[in-house]
């Protein structure tokens, strides 16, 4: 299993944090828009916000877990920084100075909840982590979406 496997931590930033104009992951090679798994916004128990590429996988008891690639956390921006009429939020490393894997495994239980991101972060967090950005849908395609998934639910169960 790659990665670190971490149940819901919470970190506070310290003077080995990298700082917030530097991450790890513009390093990597660049990952295609095909590439397994799908961009999400997640909500840990914890509190925290982390955007990342997200796949679907198991601990060793077989039970469901996430893997998360490349992870980014969302934090507001605070009101020392100044608001340039961006977005509130900011992306900074996930568990930076703390370890340095650039993916990691997240049990269940960790996880409060799977967002779909807005555009623009999804653009900010591609750029910033060297990957191809999904086109943003528009109205008519998220109605498809939400139907088609609406009508597997009812399928499915």
């Amino acid at each position: 299993m790659p990665g670190p496997v971490v149940n819901g931590v919470r970190s506070n930033p310290s003077s080995t944090a990298m700082p917030p104009g530097q991450a790890g992951v513009t390093d990597a090679p660049f990952m295609p828009l095909l590439a397994e798994g799908t961009i999400k916004l997640l909500l840990l128990c914890s509190g925290q916000l982390v955007i990342a590429r997200l796949r679907n996988t198991s601990d060793r008891d077989g039970d469901r877990a996430y893997q998360l690639l490349r992870p980014l956390e969302v934090q507001p921006k605070g009101s020392l920084e100044g608001d340039d009429g961006g977005s509130g939020w900011m992306l900074s490393p996930f568990l930076s100075g703390l370890t340095s894997q650039a993916n990691l495994v997240l049990f269940k239980a960790a996880v409060a909840s799977i967002l779909d991101p807005e555009p623009r972060l999804i653009q900010a967090y591609t750029t910033r982590t060297n990957q191809e950005c999904p086109p943003s849908d528009t109205p008519v395609e998220r109605l498809k979406r939400a139907f088609q998934e609406f009508t597997e639910s009812i399928e499915g169960g």
